[in-house]
């Protein structure tokens, strides 16, 4: 990946301009996996996911009655952010519930009320959204993902599926998921980069540009704790063992895990935690589909652990 597309997450992380829209087909790469996740849940989604913008809210309205979802909120910003969804209006919350319908449903079955607030996701309106069992389906601003899995992390019954940049998963706010199996790498990595809309003001160069006007921005994956992400992190027994070789497995001084050097070494015997560096965690060649590893690279350690 060229360092010109390299660019537009840095700059948009150091200038807060991180008003980047995950894509509707990349969305349905991902959650048409999920089906049994999807059922009986009420769905959030509070990154101001406006109904006729958010591609997030566009494919669960599609699939709610296919997949047996049982309610769909979401969520504005107030007016004035400079936003790609920025419509005037000042930030509101948007709810439907499931009536039975096997089909799709429309932006005209949604609610809308008006907050008083201005719509961020952990501002107290909108965070008392995520009762115990809901599910969160949505992109963080990129500046604000830390922050956002604080208040995650603040909610130990509410699951998630998000977009994120890979180094999200070794963020102070992050490992203490990883550690407790509520963060895994999602269904659909993408190492390559994944493709994004931006708002008109944002500068477009670089050779990763659609027809569209969509960005490819590289270092990105899905982030959840979701039964199904983790049920595809087979495990592989190695024939390594801890126990009489605790001298190969150093220890580290920050966090209660040995570090392991590659795939091979994965110990069968170690009930605990792990960290291995980012080669690693990707599986480090052809046969990482056949490994558990908690990410995609994600910086020069990932946390990792057995799922649960």
């Amino acid at each position: 990946m060229g360092a010109s597309q390299h660019g537009f997450l840095n700059n948009a992380q150091r200038a807060k301009a991180d008003e980047f829209y995950t894509t509707y087909e990349a969305i349905d790469a991902e959650l048409k996996h999920y089906r049994a996740d999807l059922r009986d849940r009420h769905v959030i989604c509070p990154c101001n996911d406006r109904p006729g913008k958010s591609m997030f809210v566009q494919w669960i309205l599609d699939h709610m009655g296919e997949y047996g979802m049982a309610s769909l909120t979401c969520t504005s910003y107030e007016a004035g952010r400079d936003t790609l969804f920025d419509d005037g209006t000042q930030a509101r919350r948007w709810h439907v519930g499931n009536d039975g319908r096997t089909g799709a449903y429309t932006t005209e079955d949604l609610t809308a009320v008006p907050l008083d607030g201005d719509g961020s996701f952990d501002g107290p309106e909108v965070e008392t959204l995520l009762e115990p069992g809901t599910l969160v389906l949505t992109n963080p601003p990129f500046s604000l993902a830390t922050r956002f899995m604080r208040m995650i992390g603040r909610h130990p019954d509410v699951d998630y599926l998000i977009v994120a940049n890979q180094n999200l998963i070794t963020s102070n706010d992050t490992l203490p998921l990883v550690m407790a199996g509520r963060c895994v790498a999602g269904l659909t990595c993408h190492t390559g980069g994944m493709f994004f809309h931006m708002p008109d003001s944002y500068p477009r160069t670089g050779t990763g540009i659609r027809a569209d006007g969509a960005i490819n921005v590289p270092a990105i994956t899905w982030l959840t704790g979701l039964k199904t992400a983790w049920a595809d992190k087979t495990w592989t027994p190695t024939g390594r063992t801890y126990e009489g070789h605790e001298d190969e497995y150093p220890k580290y001084d920050t966090i209660d895990a040995i570090e392991v050097s590659s795939i091979r070494m994965i110990p069968d015997d170690h009930t605990g935690s792990w960290a291995c560096p980012s080669a690693c965690s990707n599986g480090g060649g052809p046969t990482a589909s056949s490994n558990w590893s908690a990410s995609c690279p994600a910086g020069p350690a990932d946390t990792t652990r057995r799922p649960p």
